[in-house]
């Protein structure tokens, strides 16, 4: 039996899917947008636009006034997504062929500008006197989730990340988008700044615990689950924390070995997942998940007590997500 708050969630994700849905598009080019319908009509977790939800409605705002901006970040996750998917040579997202194989890289590198720019005008809909530094913190977190990807990149070919540079990395990257969706719930609500502040502390520890628990999920769930290969990161030399935790103190000999053993295996899951638990590299991502999750769930006390248990029964229900 689901939950009152796992209900709500569900019903806001399916108004985000619906409305994702209904968006009104021209007809011409239909190269365009065609992949446009396609790829939002791809079903997610909506966890960012939940979050918009969770935090502004917590605060005292009207749902139908969160609604723009809602949809404005998931519209930019989508964006991201899209353009994720051409760099890290990926062929399925969310169960579907990615934007650039079932089309072609020019239609989805075309698709993800288009994407930023009906997420930007999207948000400029909100009926609030804060939509100005709404648009300027929306431009920031653009910035910023480029330079996590960029630094993403920059890691692939190099075999001393460490933890700090990783978690400054996610970050940016997801945690990024998360701290604004946080963030444009507090403004909408027209929070004082210490709230917004801490609001979007909590998103990015809790994007940076999302990502490490995407990075496990890798390992230990499957391509159903996940709607993605496993190969793909290992083949990319990406520097996911597990990965960064099973090459430390190593020789620069060992580490080619342990690489060189991964790619051989990328199709074999349990033979890695028992490397990985070998090095106590699935451990150690528990715990730091764990960490960051009680680091995010701390920044909720600025909160009214019925928003601050929702929030918590969300990070529990993060927690314990297996896809």
């Amino acid at each position: 039996m689901k939950s009152q708050i796992e209900e709500k969630l569900e019903g806001w994700r399916e108004e985000i899917n619906d409305r994702l849905g209904n968006l009104s598009f021209p007809e011409v080019p239909k190269s365009l947008y065609n992949p446009m319908k396609y790829t939002l009509d791809a079903h997610g977790k909506r966890i960012r636009p939940i979050l918009v939800f969770l935090v502004g409605e917590g605060l005292g705002a009207d749902h139908a006034k969160l609604i723009p901006a809602a949809l404005s970040v998931e519209i930019l996750h989508t964006f991201t997504l899209v353009h994720d998917d051409i760099m890290d040579n990926d062929t399925h997202r969310r169960g579907m062929p990615t934007v650039h194989v079932k089309w072609d890289v020019n239609t989805a590198i075309l698709l993800g500008d288009a994407l930023m720019s009906i997420a930007f005008k999207t948000l400029m809909q909100t009926d609030s006197p804060n939509v100005p530094q709404m648009g300027s913190e929306f431009s920031k977190a653009m910035l910023e989730i480029c330079e996590g990807q960029s630094l993403d990149m920059e890691f692939e070919g190099r075999d001393n990340v460490d933890s700090g540079e990783y978690l400054e990395m996610v970050g940016k990257k997801t945690g990024r988008l998360l701290g604004l969706s946080c963030q444009l719930g507090a403004m909408v609500a027209d929070s004082d700044q210490k709230v917004v502040d801490e609001m979007f502390l909590f998103g990015k520890e809790l994007g940076k615990a999302f990502q490490i628990q995407d990075d496990l999920l890798e390992i230990i769930s499957d391509e159903q689950k996940m709607g993605k290969s496993l190969g793909s990161d290992i083949f990319a030399g990406k520097k996911t924390y597990l990965m960064i935790e099973a090459i430390s103190g190593i020789t620069d000999e060992e580490k080619e070995n342990f690489i060189s053993f991964l790619r051989k295996n990328a199709n074999n899951r349990e033979t890695i997942l028992k490397e990985f638990k070998k090095r106590e590299c699935i451990e150690k991502s528990r715990n730091l998940i764990n960490t960051l999750l009680g680091q995010a769930k701390s920044c909720l006390k600025v909160l009214p007590q019925k928003a601050q248990k929702d929030l918590e029964s969300l990070v529990e229900i993060i927690s314990y997500r297996q896809s």
